[in-house]
């Protein structure tokens, strides 16, 4: 069996998009929530902290897009720097060794999604790095006679 790097970073990708997306999603109905507070407010000081309240989650919405797009490019660059373009260019033992850089730097890459790495029961990391083994198909051809 091959690692297959493609198969990784687009399993990886596709994973943090659904991370980043349902986060937006959850603050977008908290934002909902708040706002529906906010336009029957007539104390400024409360309309004020509700309009915080609501930049805070925009501002962490941006934060985690942002880290789950950092960590899906810590991993492109890292393994077509040293690896190259191609789809099995990296081998396990490569996939393994990029992983745990980016895992030992992981607070400077993408602070947000650390628990990635740092959560014990989230295995979305090995999950993927497991999955991204292929069969070596071997064709053989018939020479003409």
């Amino acid at each position: 069996m091959n690692f297959s790097t493609n198969t990784f970073l687009s399993t990886l990708e596709k994973h943090l998009s659904i991370i980043a997306d349902d986060f937006v999603n959850d603050m977008a109905d908290d934002a909902h929530i708040i706002a529906r507070r906010l336009t029957g407010e007539l104390d400024n000081e409360k309309a004020l902290a509700y309009m915080n309240e609501i930049g805070t989650l925009a501002e962490m919405c941006t934060n985690m897009k942002h880290d789950c797009k950092a960590l899906e490019s810590a991993f492109d660059g890292m393994f077509r720097r040293e690896h190259g373009s191609g789809k099995e260019a990296a081998t396990g033992l490569d996939a393994m060794r990029i992983i745990t850089e980016i895992s030992n730097d992981i607070n400077k890459i993408a602070p947000h999604i650390s628990w990635l790495f740092e959560d014990e029961e989230c295995n979305i990391i090995q999950n993927t790095y497991n999955s991204s083994f292929i069969n070596e198909r071997t064709t053989f051809e018939i020479p003409a006679k």
